[in-house]
């Protein structure tokens, strides 16, 4: 069956089969979700680090707003701070800025000037160091009453662990319709065993090698890859600059923008030609597996 070699080009018609006109729809389907998975994983990546490096070794103190025109509670709980050994800086948020960060919650018409603010004030700490927050916050409540911490670091626990939660999501999403695209094309291939069964019988009798024909199968699975693959990464592609371009500041609400580095694009670029070359393996395989068992 398999003594001679055949060299002619493919000769099954693989490529009219239901699997050749629908399978390159579902691959595309399949990777457009793959990719914006694999995008928005990064993308949370990249918001938690830059919240590692915004709020890590951070609190902010809120002091009351004065009853008078003295900002002095303010400037006593700086020398406070200041003063503490495992602080390394301490400085009171300017009045204007403080009233920037609140116009996108209350809108730029509401009269922001007539609010009774509290003054914030922004604490670094020195690394590795440790502070007791419940006892500084005793202390300065007891200087000025009503003075509050805001520790940045339980919140960022909180926000790291959902963040992973939301990484490994996106990451089973993108391996879960990758594995989708490479399923396609071995039920393709499967297909084509079946409906090409006479001619693959006539191969064999005129001396075609089993590797041969899964040859065939093979480069009808990099078909389907490449057709669906790339235009379903290119409008994921697409999709990912819209979102970039329309998406609110994330500076402002605390949400990841989709903007990836050149490196995380060249990871994106990559999934059409990975999901391919895999495949094509497993149709391969799946020919030669089923052409010494059955044909």
């Amino acid at each position: 069956m398999n003594g001679g070699q055949v060299r002619a080009a493919g000769v099954l018609p693989l490529g009219r089969s239901a699997g050749g006109r629908y399978g390159p729809w579902i691959v595309a389907a399949a990777l457009f979700v793959a990719t914006l998975a694999t995008a928005a994983t990064m993308a949370i990546r990249n918001a938690e680090q830059g919240w590692r490096t915004a709020l890590a070794g951070k609190i902010t103190v809120q002091v009351p707003a004065p009853t008078g025109l003295s900002d002095e509670p303010a400037a006593e709980i700086v020398a406070l701070l200041r003063a503490t050994p495992a602080i390394a800086e301490a400085e009171a948020i300017d009045a204007a800025v403080a009233r920037a960060l609140l116009e996108p919650w209350l809108g730029a018409g509401a009269e922001i000037e007539t609010l009774p603010l509290p003054t914030l004030i922004d604490v670094r700490l020195r690394p590795d160091a440790r502070v007791d927050i419940v006892a500084l916050e005793v202390a300065l409540d007891a200087t000025v009453p009503g003075t509050r911490i805001d520790d940045h670091g339980i919140r960022l626990a909180h926000v790291l662990r959902f963040a992973l939660a939301l990484q490994i999501f996106g990451a089973a999403v993108a391996a879960i319709f990758g594995l989708i695209a490479i399923v396609t094309a071995i039920f393709a291939t499967r297909a084509g065993l079946s409906a090409h069964r006479e001619e693959i019988g006539i191969l064999q009798l005129i001396g075609a090698w089993d590797g041969y024909i899964a040859r065939q199968f093979a480069a009808h699975a990099r078909n389907l890859s490449i057709k669906g693959g790339i235009p379903g990464c290119a409008l994921a592609a697409g999709a990912l600059i819209l979102l970039d371009r329309y998406a609110p500041d994330g500076n402002a609400f605390m949400v990841p923008g989709m903007t990836l580095s050149p490196i995380q694009w060249v990871v994106l670029a990559c999934l059409p030609p990975v999901v391919t070359a895999i495949a094509m393996a497993a149709a391969r395989m799946t020919a030669v597996r089923a052409l010494s068992r059955v044909m």
